[in-house]
């Protein structure tokens, strides 16, 4: 097996697994994108995915804890995130790959998975098609917005608002990294320099918003939403009196791997003619 940071083997890994029980849900996309099949999930924004929920829906939903089920499964191999509290029994139903996340960027992590499943080429082809459209959707975006403009990716929890770096998804790898608008220096500072997501009173958001705020808003998180618009602190951000402020689904824009950047990349160009 490849020796790569951030990821540890359990077992001997098979190059070609048929069943495989998946539970690092970050990666369901980078998965299916190379042609690796899984046999069940773990979060419901993976069958809520508009990108690749339909592939799931025959599968079921599972947690480390469900051993039995897990065990019944057969799988060939199991791949959890780092420290996962039943790891130990899990190794003994299965090969177990364990991930922490963040050691590799969104990119590298699809050659990562290329590489220990003999995926390579299938990888190489989709970042090299990746490439080609981030450059179209760089000249697409020439004249509608000043490529100095700074950004902010938000979404909500429990009626609270959080902000998000680089690295933790609903936006902020195909805004910070793949199109290359910066961040306002506040969230360069403690978000983006920092854990990449952060908690945010109403009263300390104008600190953090740039000139463009995403905000992420699905069926759960509406309420809090439409409440944030309400408030006057809202309704005197500069980006939300000069128009910029782009809503987005948060079931799309919550996972960064390749299958979900690619309906991304082309819903926010979209919403950026929009704000025309």
């Amino acid at each position: 097996m490849p020796k790569i940071e951030g990821i540890t083997y359990h077992g001997d890994i098979p190059k070609n697994p048929k069943k495989v029980v998946n539970f690092a849900y970050s990666y369901t996309g980078y998965l299916l994108q190379l042609g690796i099949d899984v046999s069940s999930y773990s979060l419901d924004l993976e069958k809520n995915s508009p990108v690749f929920g339909d592939k799931l829906k025959d599968v079921p939903q599972l947690t480390t804890a469900d051993t039995e089920a897990i065990a019944a499964q057969k799988p060939d191999v199991i791949l959890v995130f780092a420290g996962d509290d039943n790891l130990e029994t899990l190794k003994e139903i299965a090969p177990v790959i364990e991930i922490t996340y963040g050691k590799s960027d969104y990119l590298k992590m699809l050659t990562d998975i290329g590489q220990i499943f003999g995926k390579e080429k299938e990888a190489q082809a989709w970042l090299d098609q990746w490439d080609k459209k981030v450059a179209t959707a760089k000249e697409e975006l020439k004249g509608l917005i000043d490529t100095s403009s700074t950004f902010t990716v938000m979404d909500f929890f429990d009626k609270n608002i959080f902000l998000y770096g680089n690295n933790f998804g609903r936006g902020g790898e195909l805004i910070y990294r793949a199109l290359g608008f910066a961040a306002p220096a506040k969230v360069q500072e403690d978000i983006i320099n920092k854990e990449g997501w952060f908690g945010v009173s109403q009263e300390a958001l104008p600190e953090y918003v740039g000139d463009y705020v995403l905000v992420n808003v699905n069926d759960k998180t509406k309420e809090a939403a439409a409440s944030l618009k309400e408030s006057d602190i809202w309704k005197n951000l500069p980006a939300v009196k000069n128009g910029h402020v782009i809503e987005i689904d948060y079931n799309l824009f919550y996972f960064s791997d390749p299958m979900s950047l690619d309906l991304q990349i082309d819903a926010f160009v979209s919403e950026i003619q929009k704000l025309q």
